[in-house]
Order: structure tokens, then C-alpha cells, then sequence
């Protein structure tokens, strides 16, 4: 992995407000330059995972 990723998510625990947790200890990486896609089946988490990643979700 590059030292200095253009997107980055770490470690990320968190769901949607109070509730229970949805995403359980995810880390993606994205370089300048790459393209990257999240794929998966309805329900997956694929929204999710972006809204985390884009700080829309209450992660801790």
C-alpha cells in the first residue's frame, strides 16, 4: 500500500446512530491514479461502507 493513499478509511467500526454496529473493523485504501469499486449483493453494506468512508455514519 502506498504511505500516502488519496482516500483512505482505517479500522473503521460503526453504524447509523445508535443502533447496532454495521461495519466491524473495515479499512480500504484507494492511490491517486486508481480506480476501485465496491461490489456485492443487495444488503452487502455497499452504501454503507461509502457513506463511512465519506464520514455520513457515526463511526467509533
Amino acid at each position: 500500500m502506498n504511505e500516502n493513499p488519496f482516500l483512505i478509511g482505517d479500522s473503521m467500526t460503526g453504524g447509523y446512530g445508535k443502533g447496532a454496529d454495521i461495519l466491524h473493523n473495515c479499512t480500504v485504501a484507494v492511490n491517486k491514479g486508481e480506480i476501485a469499486v465496491i461490489v456485492g449483493p443487495n444488503g452487502a453494506g455497499k452504501s454503507t461502507a461509502m457513506k463511512a468512508i465519506f464520514g455520513m455514519l457515526d463511526m467509533h
